[in-house]
């Protein structure tokens, strides 16, 4: 998968508006799900057989979009704790 976007870096959230954050979340993990929803349907789908490194491309690119949610998620988490702990 080719990373196109630039990733916020998760300490400049903590100086974001809860709105600003929404909006950084939609354009953060647009591009992982929308690959991941691609990426599952030529998994599931009958009418294109895959060849062995198919699938290893296939799987590789699913990782990857999911390590870049997991860190959305932790970026958002510490954002969370921090608004909370003022």
């Amino acid at each position: 998968m080719s990373d196109q976007t630039v990733r916020q870096d998760p300490q400049q959230w903590d100086n974001l508006q809860p709105d600003q954050v929404i909006d950084h979340l939609i354009y953060e993990i647009y591009n992982p799900v929308s690959l991941l929803g691609s990426q599952l349907k030529r998994l599931t789908d009958d009418d294109d057989p895959l060849s062995e490194e198919d699938y290893e491309e296939i799987f590789e690119q699913m990782h990857h979009a999911v390590r870049q949610l997991s860190r959305t998620v932790v970026h958002l988490k510490r954002y969370s704790e921090g608004r909370k702990a003022h």
